[in-house]
């Protein structure tokens, strides 16, 4: 098994580049989520969040 971090590893560029990208975007909208004044915008926002830090997770136990 290869780890998403291990971005050394030949074909590991692309899911390094996706899993940095999807780790940014979970930390965008738990930040957006944090300063959201309305309860449906911060609930979308952790939706999101969680949505891309399970993709994150995913791909690192690839």
């Amino acid at each position: 098994m290869i780890a998403a971090e291990d971005c050394s590893a030949p074909g590991t560029d692309r899911i390094c580049e996706n899993s940095a990208y999807r780790a940014a975007r979970a930390q965008w909208h738990r930040q957006r989520a944090a300063i959201a004044t309305d309860s449906s915008i911060r609930l979308l926002h952790e939706k999101f969040a969680a949505l891309y830090s399970a993709c994150t997770e995913t791909e690192q136990a690839v």
